[in-house]
């Protein structure tokens, strides 16, 4: 007679082990993360910002100059901030604080912890609408940037805190399209813009920064003659938030003793049903 039942062997037993102690790790110590990454260097038990080789993005918003234009007309931007250049002579020159050469960040600021001075760059994927509908604009702004942080304890491997833009602001020249385009945000400007940023350390050293800002500004500009927007001029203002990095989500709660008892139950079950097996065989 052929035995239709499948006997499991003990390898097979051992495998429902290990997927077990498998399942019980992932249930109670794994974590979750979402948007694209940023992960930078240990800098003395943190992480320096602002956070090299990353991009703050706008998942949901756009820059938008409605001012100055028809009715039912705009020009919509979206972002890309990212580049930064520490100890410059530009950002050395506009800083409010007396950084060393080459350095992002010191002691100081509104919020009682570092001060932050760095020049930058703001991509800007640039279209219109209405009856600036095909008009389409790739430009560069450059920016120079201040943001004070809250104070972060250097080696504890969570560090969450908040950020101010004290200064975003830059400026083109010689444009087709815009003779004149300025941008400017931050409190300093009267355009409060506050953000927070959280550190979460990997084990190595290095960080994972998770930083936000929501940016209130303001944009002036004025189109070339012979350009699409010739005639057109203003100064429009919003907020967008701008974002960096994965957000860790720590582990959600787990009864480990209802685990344990869980895992235990479905072995026994396992047992009493090889032994039905070798039973019926």
């Amino acid at each position: 007679m052929v035995n239709s039942c499948a006997v499991p062997t003990r390898s097979g037993i051992a495998r429902f082990w290990l997927g077990m102690a498998t399942g019980l790790a992932i249930l109670g110590f794994a974590a979750t993360a979402t948007g694209a990454p940023c992960v930078v260097a240990d800098n003395g038990g943190t992480a320096e910002l602002p956070p090299a080789g990353c991009l703050y993005e706008s998942p949901a918003d756009v820059f938008v100059i409605s001012d100055g234009l028809p009715a039912g007309t705009t020009i919509e931007m979206a972002a890309i901030y990212k580049d930064f250049i520490c100890g410059d002579g530009i950002s050395m020159a506009s800083c409010t604080a007396a950084l060393p050469p080459a350095t992002c960040e010191g002691a100081g600021g509104s919020l009682g912890g570092n001060v932050g001075c760095y020049s930058s760059v703001l991509e800007l994927d640039i279209s219109g609408t209405g009856t600036l509908a095909g008009f389409s604009r790739f430009i560069t702004v450059p920016i120079f940037t201040e943001v004070n942080t809250e104070a972060r304890t250097p080696g504890n491997s969570f560090q969450s805190f908040d950020t101010e833009m004290v200064q975003f602001t830059g400026q083109i020249f010689g444009d087709p399209d815009f003779c004149v385009f300025q941008f400017f945000a931050g409190s300093a400007n009267a355009l409060p813009s506050p953000g927070h940023t959280i550190l979460t350390e990997f084990p190595g050293g290095n960080w994972n920064v998770d930083s936000f800002f929501d940016i209130t500004y303001q944009i002036a500009f004025q189109g070339c003659p012979g350009s699409s927007l010739e005639g057109f001029a203003g100064i429009s203002g919003g907020t967008i938030h701008m974002e960096t990095g994965d957000t860790i989500e720590p582990a959600p709660t787990v009864n480990h003793v209802g685990l344990l008892l869980l895992a235990i139950s479905l072995v026994a079950a396992a047992v009493l049903r090889l032994r039905r097996a070798e039973a019926t065989g």
